[in-house]
């Protein structure tokens, strides 16, 4: 939210065209209402709180964000990957196995308003850009995370385990 505030803040004609959106419930939903309602940018975004209809959402999407503090191997990271949005993320955990810098996303430092906010603007800049790294996440979501390619790595954890296939 910080980062929608900042880049609309620096350049004003982007209110005509860049929209932010959040999904989910939790404890963080009314502090971001009330970052969106101080900086009167309430009109911008939308906060529909907990969906069930993600796929259709991420649709509608041009950009995925993810600016976690701490992450695992993140489910929505590959969600945002396999329906083809390019995904900004933060450099912790697994977010720096998920998205590759300059192919299917950006990586940037946790609490950096500023670098977060340049890199929508790397998108919003750049409509080739975003169907470029978003066709890459797609193909890199097929290629490394399709439930084949799962089923086969791991069975061929399970095949050395066992000490077949040598």
């Amino acid at each position: 939210v910080r980062a929608f505030i900042h880049l609309v803040q620096q350049q004003p004609d982007l209110a005509r065209r860049a929209r932010l959106v959040i999904v989910g419930e939790g404890g963080g939903r009314q502090a971001c209402l009330n970052l969106l309602d101080g900086a009167g940018m309430a009109n911008l975004a939308w906060l529909p709180g907990e969906r069930h209809d993600i796929a259709a959402i991420m649709q509608a999407l041009d950009v995925f964000v993810l600016p976690s503090r701490n992450e695992g191997i993140s489910n929505t990271i590959l969600e945002a990957l396999a329906s083809g949005l390019p995904v900004i993320a933060t450099a912790v955990g697994g977010n720096v196995e998920l998205v590759e810098e300059g192919v299917n996303g950006m990586l940037i430092q946790p609490g950096d308003v500023t670098g977060m906010a340049q890199a929508l603007l790397g998108y919003l800049d750049a409509p080739a850009r975003i169907a470029d790294h978003g066709a890459h996440a797609r193909q890199q979501s097929v290629q490394r995370f399709s439930i084949p390619v799962m089923a086969e790595a791991y069975a061929a954890v399970y095949d050395k385990t066992l000490g077949h296939g040598r």
